[in-house]
């Protein structure tokens, strides 16, 4: 029974990411590859640029998709150590566990400075994955970077994401990935 159930999601998850591309293609087909490559150089250096869209684009799409993946992780990781060292020190302090409880909760949970950056990098590196997909000619339902969005997002999201990387990048730092996405574990699947 188990592997029946494993099945049903594996194709509901095919059909997510396949309903998602289907969405999108259009929008990647009106020459966004050029316009974001031409946003990205406003942040890595061109040399940098071309080594990546030299030898072993295939792969990197991947390694982009896993750094993405660790970045918004570790993202949660911080803020989860800065919520237990605020739980200890209401412990301390002498407050209760419903105090603690609300400490640990509180600091886990409001924005940190870092926080637009981490994001708006791991979404740049997502889009980027996309980006080396497209021009290799794979298809985005083979594309692990898009694979990633399309399961994390809605599709409409997922475009608006695509789409924001026509812009200052800056922007992307509006699409955090939602808290239920990492407990669930979506992230590192390969």
């Amino acid at each position: 029974m188990g592997g029946r159930r494993a099945e049903a999601q594996e194709r509901r998850r095919q059909e997510r990411v396949e309903k998602a591309a289907e969405f999108c293609v259009a929008a990647l087909n009106d020459g966004w590859a050029d316009v974001v490559s031409e946003r990205v150089t406003d942040y890595v250096t061109e040399a940098t640029w071309e080594q990546l869209f030299s030898r072993r684009r295939r792969r990197r799409c991947k390694l982009l998709a896993q750094l993405a993946a660790a970045i918004l992780a570790g993202k949660k990781k911080l803020h989860d150590l800065i919520g237990a060292m605020a739980g200890w020190l209401v412990s301390l302090l002498g407050g209760d566990r419903v105090v603690q409880s609300f400490a640990r909760q509180l600091a886990s949970n409001i924005p940190l400075p870092p926080d637009a950056k981490m994001v708006a990098a791991a979404r740049g590196l997502q889009v980027v994955g996309v980006l080396l997909c497209i021009v290799n000619g794979d298809e985005l339902t083979r594309c692990q970077c898009f694979i990633d969005l399309a399961l994390e997002e809605t599709k409409t999201q997922v475009k608006k994401i695509l789409l924001a990387a026509m812009e200052d990048w800056t922007g992307l730092a509006q699409f955090p990935v939602k808290p239920l996405v990492l407990e669930r574990g979506t992230y590192g699947a390969s």
